[in-house]
């Protein structure tokens, strides 16, 4: 990158952060919602799969719970409550269809997903977020342990991504 007003490369070695201390922000640290960083952090993921497409500017992006809120507050089944606000239980999607697959269990989300006909004989179309149609593809649910395991692969990438582009200082 280069300064625009000086014409000379600009560092980030007064900037640099630490590994364990970025680590342990990311284990402590509320990804819920309303937080600018959540849809960041989601939108860089989904971007580091190679297979995904831009989306249309048009398109409005919100934040889906893969393994529903509802389903967590209604029946108690996470044994860590703190799981469903995870990035790894967290993926962008279009609005027209979270507004649709927002409760239902993972099951019954991956038609929304995918797409399908309605009864009507109208075709309804899928996301455009390659992980999710991927995942709803190969994967029959979506329970605790591949929250913990997606959020672990998502932090540890994002890590990684740090390392590689030397924002990470060396101890």
């Amino acid at each position: 990158m280069i300064n625009i007003v000086t014409g000379q490369p600009v560092r980030f070695s007064d900037y640099l952060f630490d590994t364990q201390k970025l680590q342990n922000a990311f284990d402590n640290y509320t990804f819920s919602n309303n937080r600018a960083i959540t849809k960041a952090m989601l939108t860089w993921w989904a971007f580091q799969n190679s297979s995904q497409e831009l989306l249309s500017l048009e398109s409005v992006l919100e934040i889906e719970h893969i393994y529903a809120r509802s389903r967590q507050e209604k029946e108690h089944s996470l044994s860590n409550p703190r799981n469903v606000e995870s990035l790894g239980n967290k993926v962008l999607l279009e609005k027209r269809i979270n507004i649709r697959a927002s409760d239902y269990r993972f099951n019954d989300k991956v038609k929304y997903y995918t797409g399908f006909e309605n009864n009507r004989k109208q075709k309804k179309e899928g996301t455009k977020i390659k992980e999710l149609t991927d995942l709803a593809a190969n994967a029959t649910d979506f329970t605790e342990s591949d929250i913990v395991e997606r959020n672990a692969k998502i932090i540890l990438s994002f890590i990684t991504f740090m390392h590689n582009n030397d924002l990470l200082c060396e101890d």
